[in-house]
């Protein structure tokens, strides 16, 4: 017997090479008698060879291997010289339970005699099978789910390509599944998603591990016309795998930008009407005014003509009011700081008693005031401003005069003085009409007002409750 090269390999055992194998081996006769089984077949099926061996398959294990899906296509085999390849099988065995098991078998025959084998080949895949089946399961829950959702859904590969779409896209953007799956997102229809941006976004998403929120696009799409759509992309993530899914939802919010924008053009128009009300109104109020001022000028009685200015400085402040509406383009709220310095300061130049000279001490809140507040609060720090300039600054060419609002957890507090001597209390105050105007606004306003008055001045406290 010659030598063995060097380089030759040394012969192997055959059953060195079936035992290596992670299935299960059977050698069978024509009538499918058991002639061999591999320790790996015996193992898994719990059997030993004493009852394996010389026994027909069908009757292995009190007949549990009697499976007609099983012998019939094995009875083949040799009759028809035919081999079956991944063929699967599922069994309950009494010992062992369920087992989904992949076959594969063909014919041998052994030379010299010419007698025919069967070489079966059974390898245990219930653990994979399962997991298959779950998989699939999912896999028609989740298809399930995406069909059901009211906003258009794409499913996209690494490369941005198409792998599913909804009903819903399709409904929405009136095409097909042979015009969209397969295909590039840049490449749908005539291009309406090819946006830089979004493509840039989507493409970041993948390993940023990030998302895409309420990214808007408008455009004139195919069939359907122009549309705004709203997009929200993640990447999806399964365990033990690199999967780089992208889902892309889409709303299409075409009417709520049409209606955003008619509110928005509505509310422009009503803005604009409101300021013409405000400065007609502000008009009138002045040209009021002014009609009193020059029928006061033409009275020669000074009481009559002190009359006549009171009732111009009210009027005055009424139509401060709606020229701080008109700048702030309110209805029905104005800012108590910018309000209140007009009313003070339009008080001080107009009453004509007064020629010296005023300094204006200021503290008001920049708080917001309802009209129904605003009004009263106004015509009040007239009144008891024009009483501290005809009566606290009598005979001064200069004076001190005061005002504060002061918002608080109890309500607002406000608040006006004067460095004057004092309320003379036997002094006469004109008709009396500006006291009863006060405490009518006072008890409209439902608050509380009250005054303290000595040689170094007048202080009026008004506290209104929330």
């Amino acid at each position: 017997m010659p030598a063995l090269s060097p380089t030759a390999p040394a012969a192997i055992d055959p059953a060195e090479i079936i035992a290596t194998l992670r299935e299960g081996l059977l050698v069978l006769t024509e009538d499918l008698i058991v002639e061999y089984a591999s320790d790996r077949f015996l193992k898994t099926f719990q059997v030993n060879k004493e009852e394996t061996l010389g026994h027909a398959l069908a009757d292995l294990g009190d007949g549990q291997w009697d499976i007609p899906a099983l012998l019939d296509p094995l009875s083949t085999i040799i009759a028809q010289n035919q081999t079956l390849e991944d063929f699967e099988v599922e069994h309950k065995f009494e010992q062992i339970g369920r087992r989904v098991m992949r076959l594969n078998a063909r014919k041998t025959v052994r030379p010299g005699n010419g007698s025919k084998r069967i070489l079966l080949a059974i390898d245990d895949v219930t653990e994979a099978a399962d997991k298959a089946h779950e998989l699939e399961r999912l896999r028609h829950l989740a298809e399930g789910i995406v069909d059901t959702l009211r906003e258009p859904l794409l499913i996209l590969d690494g490369d941005l390509r198409v792998i599913e779409a909804n009903r819903a896209f399709y409904r929405t953007f009136k095409v097909g599944a042979d015009q969209t799956i397969g295909e590039k997102l840049a490449d749908l229809g005539n291009g309406q998603w090819a946006n830089h941006e979004l493509i840039r976004l989507l493409i970041e998403v993948i390993p940023e591990h990030t998302t895409i929120e309420a990214f808007e696009i408008t455009h004139r799409f195919p069939d359907i016309g122009k549309r705004t759509i709203l997009l929200n992309a993640r990447k999806t993530f399964r365990e033990g795998n690199n999967s780089k899914t992208l889902l892309l939802a889409m709303e299409d919010v075409t009417q709520e930008r049409r209606f955003d924008e008619e509110r928005k053009a509505a509310l422009d128009h009503s803005n604009r009407l409101l300021e013409e009300l405000n400065h007609r109104i502000m008009n009138s109020l002045s040209m009021i005014g002014s009609v009193i001022a020059m029928e006061g000028r033409t009275l020669s009685d000074d009481a009559c003509r002190a009359a006549f200015e009171r009732m111009r400085n009210r009027i005055n402040s009424i139509g401060t009011l709606y020229r701080n509406l008109t700048k702030t383009s309110a209805v029905d709220t104005v800012m108590a700081d910018a309000y209140l310095e007009a009313v003070i300061s339009d008080t001080v130049n107009s009453v004509e008693a007064f020629d010296g000279t005023i300094e204006l001490n200021l503290a008001i809140e920049h708080i917001l005031l309802p009209t129904r507040v605003s009004v009263p609060m106004g015509l009040i720090v007239n009144e008891l401003a024009t009483n501290s300039l005809k009566y606290a600054f009598a005979d001064r060419d200069v004076g001190v005069l005061g005002l504060s609002l002061v918002s608080k957890a109890d309500g607002i507090e406000l608040a006006i003085w004067d460095n004057g001597p004092g309320i003379d209390p036997d002094a006469r105050v004109d008709s009396g009409l500006g006291q009863k105007l006060v405490q009518a606004f006072v008890q409209q306003l439902g608050g509380k007002l009250t005054s303290c008055s000595s040689a170094e001045g007048t202080r009026h406290l008004l506290k209104i409750a929330p």
